[in-house]
Formats: C-alpha cells, structure tokens, sequence
C-alpha cells in the first residue's frame, strides 16, 4: 500500500486560507497538491521530490509565528523514502533530513543529511512528544494519512460541518 504526503505542519493553530486540518492539539497539516501543477519540475527544489519554492516560501512566512516542519513521504509496499526539515523564525534549523527503508545501497541527495527517521527527528525538532507505545509521526496522527487527497478530504468534511 502506498503512503505519500507532503506538506506543511504548524506547532500553533493555523487560521489561514490553506486547507488543513488538525493533527492534535494546535499542530495543523496543509498538504501541498504539487505534482500535477503546471511548470512542476522547474519548480521543486533540491534535494526534495515535491517541494516547491512557492511552499517553502509559505513554510518560512509560517515560521515567523511559530516553529513548523515540511515532510514529505514516499512509500510503496514497503520501501521508500522520507525527507523533512524544520523552521523558525525565517530561518531552516534542521533539514533536509532524509531516510530510506527497504532500500539497498540509496542514493543520497546532495544537500541532504542521511538520518534514521528523518520526519521523527524533525517532529521533534518542533516540539511533538511520542505517546507510549507510538513514534511522533503517528504520535500525531501522520500514520491516519495515505495520501493527500485523504487529507483533503478531510478538510473538505470538517468545512461542510461548519455550514
């Protein structure tokens, strides 16, 4: 089963425009929709698959109101690959992170630092707690998500709800 997302999480309750939804207490998730974009490719920055100089420009505005992390995760059976980072304050603290699983000898994006779980260690990084038995990124529900249509979906709901 595939799992791949991307996009921005909050460490404080985001009121923008954006869809998102709310992953717990006042950490939020804004998905990005950029691989069927148009210019997609010319786009992306390096060393991501998916993240644009229009999100990270989103992710450093955001920062400036609290700390919040860019993740996005490519999954298939299996393996895949996970890459993340943090910001604070306009600045990057952490990141790119990246981690493999199920994968022989990656190839390791230049610009990018090899980490076991990268989103985990940049979950951290902006203050999420694992809860017993659990990592951060399903600590915070990461793990309910396979795509992000799913998570679309669900902002769509939570809209309809509010009518």
């Amino acid at each position: 089963m595939a799992h791949t997302i991307n996009g921005i999480i909050t460490s404080f309750k985001y009121e923008g425009e954006l869809p998102n939804v709310i992953l717990v207490g006042n950490y939020h998730l804004i998905p990005f929709k950029n691989k069927y974009g148009s210019n997609y490719s010319d786009s992306v920055l390096d060393p991501y698959e998916e993240l644009t100089k229009e999100t990270r420009k989103t992710l450093k505005e955001l920062s400036f109101k609290g700390k919040c992390a860019y993740i996005e995760t490519d999954y298939f059976g299996g393996p895949g690959t996970q890459m993340s980072e943090a910001w604070f304050n306009g600045e990057r603290i952490i990141g790119p992170l990246v981690s493999f699983d199920g994968t022989e000898n990656p190839k390791i994006p230049s610009g990018a630092v090899l980490v076991e779980n990268s989103i985990n260690e940049t979950l951290k990084t902006i203050g999420i707690y694992r809860h017993e038995g659990k990592d951060e990124f399903d600590s915070v529900r990461l793990g309910s998500y396979r795509s992000n249509d799913e998570i679309i979906e669900e902002y769509k709901k939570t809209q309809s709800n509010k009518l």
